[in-house]
């Protein structure tokens, strides 16, 4: 008997401890980091609930669109994407690089990182499901990691961000084995990773830009064409090294190294390589083609059996290709690129970096931040990746600001969000750095010369009081409306006129027709005929409605034949103790 083939359906998952609930932790200001969490419902109001952002100063240039802000990341971040509902495209999130806490068990100077599996996955999982949702549609985000959670952090992805978005793992060395007093078992552990998660592959794949990097001379370009002008057939060749000697006054490489003593490979490499760039038309390897087609083969063969000839295959609508020597001729000019602004012998770049050192870069900035200071060269090539100028670009676990720093003299705009009172104490005292013109870091190779600010922000307070049973009314009124509005999805309708009465209007972000009214006070009052007249007026006036959605701790004194079927009262704090299951 055939047995019938079973069809499974599915995907990998990562599965912990409390995976169906939320991370809280009160906030220290004291101690700058966050007391032990604790598991919390997912609806719990401390964990999901947006708050408003209260604008604290702006720093520098006014007309900028840079922000930083104090607070959780997590509310942050709430509240971020409920600003970003109504935002265009173009103008939402390109690059999101962040260094979260890497969990090795030590306990951080600035960060608590001593979170078990479960608590730094659920941490995660919250913070990068809302990250997802800020970014255009060909936006990137970057992980930094260490090997203590990578493997986790891989799988987690996969499933936020689906495992066909995932673009890349980079490799990237940290540090020198030079630099440990003690052997672990097994090899010394000197490499960071940085995951890579495209928001769309397909949409990332039309905005990729390869990414060179400056090399130093590549020996096997070693040919030199001495009549280049005349044609292909005839070219006559000579070895770089033979020319470097004979401009010397050297004969040979024993020469060489009597002149120039035991690093004379080095002096003549670094002569080489000066002259193939000055040459780079004429210079050239001989190479072995990858994946040759049969065409390419015959021309291979001919040119291996008629030595130090010259054949040319002519193409229509591309470069021709040159043999020699049963080899492709490959020109040293197609290797140079600009690179911050020279140009230079280049190859791509690739997925183990060794050259972002992570060594003398304590003054950066001018700001410490022991053990978790990112080098700004590191965050260039990122934003070099993914984003051109003016993209937005967010770090939600700022740390000393290096993202904010490179993104700004970068010329990209940016939102950061830092926990605690170093936003000010690092944060802040480097961005104002930056500003004055900050000589450190990149600021050569990108010759920032200063300018531009930001504003700043603190998270605001919760919409209900500490007690769990009333509105907070150390809010203001239309803190408290904005708030409200956050948390039933309507965006705030500016309107002076209603505003001077305490009276806020916002429309829904999804359903068309549906409108939200927010008029509540401190004292027992009354909504009048007058008031509700002018707000369904006011209401009328932005399209057609279905629905109002009157919040209130109000009495309603609209007699009956005068009220509207469309107004509907929903009565606060009812309205939202219900929504956060607080009774």
């Amino acid at each position: 008997m055939v047995r019938k083939k079973e069809k499974f359906k599915g995907s990998l998952r990562l599965d912990w401890i409390n995976k169906d609930k939320s991370l809280y932790y009160e906030i220290d200001e004291k101690e700058n980091r966050g007391i032990k969490p604790q598991w919390v419902d997912k609806n719990d109001i401390r964990v999901s609930e947006p708050r408003i952002l209260n604008f604290v100063k702006n720093y520098g240039d006014e007309e900028n669109d840079n922000i930083l802000i104090r607070g959780d990341n997590l509310l942050a971040l709430r509240t971020l994407v409920e600003q970003f509902k109504t935002r265009d495209e173009e103008d939402k999130v390109k690059c999101i690089y962040i260094d979260p806490p890497f969990n090795t068990g030590n306990a951080f100077d600035k960060y608590d990182d001593n979170l078990k599996h479960s608590e730094w996955l659920t941490m995660m999982r919250d913070r990068l499901i809302l990250l997802k949702k800020l970014l255009r549609k060909d936006g990137m985000i970057f992980v930094h990691i260490d090997n203590n959670e990578v493997a986790y952090l891989k799988v987690l992805m996969d499933e936020i961000f689906g495992r066909e978005n995932s673009i890349q793992i980079i490799s990237v060395k940290r540090a020198s084995p030079a630099g440990f007093k003690t052997i672990n078992p097994g090899p010394v552990t000197v490499t960071d990773f940085i995951l890579i998660y495209s928001i769309n592959r397909r949409a990332f794949l039309d905005s990729f830009k390869p990414t060179y990097l400056e090399v130093d001379y590549d020996s096997n370009y070693d040919l030199y064409i001495e009549n280049f002008n005349e044609k292909p057939e005839e070219w006559r060749f000579k070895k770089i090294y033979e020319i470097v000697y004979e401009k010397e006054g050297i004969n040979n490489w024993k020469e060489a190294k009597t002149k120039w003593g035991k690093n004379w490979m080095m002096v003549r490499d670094s002569l080489a390589g000066d002259f193939a760039v000055e040459n780079a038309e004429r210079v050239v390897s001989v190479r072995d083609p990858h994946k040759p087609s049969i065409k390419i083969k015959e021309y291979l063969t001919k040119s291996k059996q008629k030595k130090n000839k010259v054949f040319v295959m002519v193409r229509k609508d591309k470069n021709s290709i040159y043999f020699l020597n049963g080899g492709a001729l490959s020109f040293y000019k197609n290797k140079l690129k600009v690179v911050d602004g020279n140009e230079v012998p280049t190859e791509l770049l690739t997925d183990v970096w060794t050259d972002t050192k992570f060594s003398g870069i304590a003054k950066e900035g001018d700001v410490k931040f022991k053990m978790s200071k990112k080098p700004e060269v590191l965050i260039k090539r990122v934003l070099e990746m993914s984003t051109e100028k003016k993209d937005l670009v967010l770090d939600s676990f700022a740390g000393s600001g290096t993202t904010g720093a490179v993104a700004h003299k970068m010329g990209r705009r940016w939102i950061m969000v830092e926990l605690g009172r170093h936003a000010e104490d690092l944060c802040i005292k480097r961005l104002q750095n930056v500003i004055k013109g900050d000589t450190t870091g990149i600021s050569k190779i990108v010759n920032w010369k200063g300018g531009g600010g930001f504003k700043y922000y603190k998270l605001g307070e919760s919409l209900i009081s500490e007690d769990r049973t009333d509105v907070n009314w150390k809010l203001t009124y239309k803190q408290i409306a904005e708030a409200l509005f956050y948390a039933k999805n309507f965006k705030l309708i500016d309107n002076k006129k209603l505003e001077k009465k305490n009276i806020f209007i916002g429309k829904n972000l999804n359903e068309k027709g549906t409108f939200a009214v927010c008029s509540v006070s401190k004292d027992l009052d009354t909504i009048g005929i007058n008031d509700y007249e002018e707000f369904v007026k006011e209401i009328k006036e932005q399209g057609d409605f279905k629905e109002i959605n009157l919040y209130t701790n109000k009495a309603l004194a609209v007699r009956e034949k005068n009220q509207l079927k469309e107004v509907v009262v929903r009565k606060i704090p009812q309205t939202i103790l219900k929504k956060y299951n607080l009774i």
